[in-house]
């Protein structure tokens, strides 16, 4: 309990500064940062990110190469290679790290990207002469605004939330009802019939986001028929927001890396987790080198 309170004391006094940094307006933290913060060696978050299953493409957005010098014998220095990281490119990143303390710190490197993201759009609103560049930005949006089409998502796209979300409520230990009402009032919605098809990209990205957030709190007691909700209903989402996959496709890549020949012989708790966490890593490998957004 001691040791639960040292840390907990030592995240609250920490500012947010020495978490998420910003440079030319972009939010980033570091791979010596996130080292520090989870008790990990350098080199072994180096190894972590270097190993990522994602695209060519996130990589390159989301974890930028960089050095630091550090002192090493006496009195010399040497340049040694390190990482930026995007808030995405962390919540990738800490998706591998497990137990109280790394969920603890997950949460704190979260809402420091958030209060800086704060920070820095009170700071742009506050200057008195933007760049043209920002002006003419600003411009185009409120046009995009204007001019969008009001057109709602489809059945099939409320379908795939809806399954995400069954999803997310059997990671995060609660209730789909938790879970639907949480993503409703980050999305400012009062039901998913009012989605705009206009923000499809920003729900998808929302709900892909929150499969990172661990919650310290007790776990909802969740079902076989909870557990094959998600499943399915991750399956859904899968096919729906990409191109290239059928849903019999997905349900093949189950089977072969589980064993088995047909959904139905999943009929246990251990073999359902064994299946999400195969169907979670194809689609971090697979879909998401896919323009799904």
């Amino acid at each position: 309990m001691e040791d639960t309170q040292i840390i907990e004391q030592k995240m609250t006094t920490q500012p947010i500064e020495n978490i998420v940094q910003i440079d030319d307006g972009q939010m980033f933290t570091t791979s010596l940062i996130v080292a520090e913060a989870f008790e990990k060696e350098h080199k072994n978050v180096l190894r972590d990110i270097e190993n990522l299953e994602c695209s060519e493409r996130f990589n390159q957005l989301n974890f930028e190469p960089i050095e630091y010098e550090a002192e090493i014998g006496t009195g010399g220095k040497r340049k040694f290679p390190a990482y930026r990281l995007t808030r995405d490119g962390f919540a990738f990143l800490a998706m591998g790290f497990t137990g109280k303390k790394a969920a603890a710190w997950k949460e704190k490197f979260l809402e420091a990207f958030n209060a800086m993201e704060a920070a820095l759009l009170k700071r742009q609103q506050g200057e008195k002469a933007p760049l043209p560049q920002q002006e003419e930005a600003k411009t185009s949006f409120s046009k995009s605004l204007a001019f969008r089409s009001h057109r709602l998502i489809s059945e099939q796209q409320r379908d795939a939330l809806i399954g995400a979300l069954h999803a997310e409520a059997y990671w995060q230990g609660c209730s789909f009802e938790e879970a639907q009402h949480r993503f409703l009032t980050s999305m400012n919605l009062e039901s998913l019939e009012y989605l705009e098809h206009y923000f499809w990209n920003d729900a998808v990205i929302c709900l892909l986001r929150r499969f990172f957030l661990i919650r310290n709190k007790e776990e909802h007691p969740r079902s076989f028929e909870e557990a094959s909700l998600a499943l399915h209903g991750f399956i859904k989402f899968w096919r729906i927001t990409t191109r290239y996959y059928k849903e019999k496709d997905i349900q093949n890549y189950i089977l072969n890396w589980c064993g088995i020949s047909d959904l139905g012989a999943i009929t246990t708790e251990r073999d359902m987790l064994k299946a999400m966490f195969v169907l979670w890593g194809g689609f971090s490998k697979h879909a998401l080198s896919d323009k799904y957004y």
